[in-house]
């Protein structure tokens, strides 16, 4: 079974995958993580290797530089390589940590062609499942810190506060509206203990299902 967790910035979905990978232990199923910027990982994409020297850090600061369409190319081959190495995972339970929903709707406001969003969009490998991590940009703010990057901050160099609520709100509205359309599940919560519990719920009756088609297969 393979779920993708996305949301806007400082939703605390990285912090739901270490809870999730703790719980899947406890439950008896394989589990494997999968997200973009493993591809600085060799074992993992070795085909990456021409970023070698190059720190995440670094790059996020790069790709905020970045003119668009080639940003958001970029992103695009960040986000369907590693949709296309959960699709090839076997475990149990793949999480996918981060989707398209994020970049598109930001590189829509940045301007980029709706076709060539469009076109990344489906070219992504399905998932069997997508949770949508909601907060308000103010609560991300505040759980960030104000340690935000350029690109979440609509590419701003200053990473201005104010600057990161208007685009985090903007962002948020398209990726609220995705949502609605296509009936994804929705986990609002203001700890990370009650997500946690709202996406083990979730998940529960589905790893089930899937079990017990697995078990009836010829």
């Amino acid at each position: 079974m393979i779920i993708a967790m996305d949301g806007p910035d400082g939703a605390g979905k990285s912090s739901q995958v270490k809870r999730l990978a703790s719980w899947a232990a406890g439950q008896g199923l394989s589990f494997r993580v999968v997200g973009k910027w493993q591809v600085f990982e060799e074992a993992e994409v070795p085909q990456a290797r021409f970023l070698r020297g190059t720190g995440v850090d670094e790059l996020r600061v790069c790709i905020a530089e970045m003119p668009n369409p080639a940003r958001m190319l970029y992103l695009g081959w960040l986000n369907t390589l590693a949709a296309e190495r959960a699709r090839a995972a076997e475990e149990d339970l793949v999480v996918l940590d981060g989707y398209w929903v994020k970049h598109a709707a930001a590189e829509l406001l940045a301007g980029c062609h709706k076709g060539l969003v469009d076109a990344v969009v489906d070219a992504t490998a399905p998932v069997d499942l997508v949770v949508f991590f909601d907060v308000t940009p103010q609560e991300a703010l505040r759980r960030k810190r104000e340690r935000t990057t350029p690109y979440e901050c609509g590419r701003d160099p200053e990473c201005r506060p104010e600057r990161f609520l208007s685009h985090q709100g903007a962002v948020r509205d398209i990726m609220l509206e995705w949502v609605a359309e296509r009936g994804w599940d929705v986990i609002r919560a203001n700890t990370a203990d009650a997500a946690h519990h709202q996406l083990r719920k979730l998940l529960t009756p589905r790893l089930e299902a899937a079990a017990a088609t697995r078990a009836t297969a010829p």
